[in-house]
């Protein structure tokens, strides 16, 4: 309970910006509207310490939504370093978009899903240099994902679904039918 009280005292009082999985104001962001505090360093701070305290209480809770708020946190920071992002608001709304796709490669381990949430989903504008750079940015956070192996285990994910032996051929037909 204390590291749930933690967690909320943190958003309640120093980021209320981190409350929430952080996609709706993602999606408003990349959709052309300015929420400044939102993708804030405070914010980014708040959310993954957050995050942390509040999956470790034990709290049915998922941590997809938030890590691609944090991945668009740190985007958005890094951004700041560079002229070429911080003066031109299309550059930066790229780095974003390519950034959640990056989040959610980290939350499932699918490099290809994390693309197409950033395209279906999030993007409003999505050319194709920035379909290459999502693609590559989620293969990149899967890749150090695997690398950094948090579970122990050697796999992108916590849970998977086994299939030891094919369908039979007559359950084909089913298949097709539904």
């Amino acid at each position: 309970v204390f590291l749930a009280a933690f967690s909320a005292f943190l958003v309640r009082f120093f980021a209320p910006t981190a409350r929430g999985s952080g996609i709706p104001e993602v999606k408003t962001i990349l959709g052309g509207f300015v929420m400044k505090e939102v993708l804030e360093f405070k914010t980014l701070v708040v959310k993954v310490i957050g995050l942390a305290f509040s999956v470790s209480s034990g709290m049915a809770l998922g941590k997809e939504g938030p890590l691609v708020h944090v991945a668009c946190c740190w985007a958005n920071f890094c951004s700041k370093l560079s002229p070429r992002y911080m003066r031109n608001e299309g550059k930066r709304r790229e780095l974003i978009s390519t950034a959640a796709a990056a989040g959610v490669a980290v939350a499932f381990g699918a490099p290809v899903g994390g693309v197409l949430f950033s395209y279906e989903e999030v993007s409003t504008m999505f050319p194709n240099r920035t379909m290459i750079r999502c693609f590559f940015a989620a293969v990149i956070a899967a890749l150090t994902l695997l690398w950094y192996n948090p579970t122990g285990q050697g796999k992108l994910t916590m849970f998977e679904s086994a299939t030891p032996d094919m369908p039979s051929i007559i359950e084909f037909p089913w298949f097709v039918l539904l």
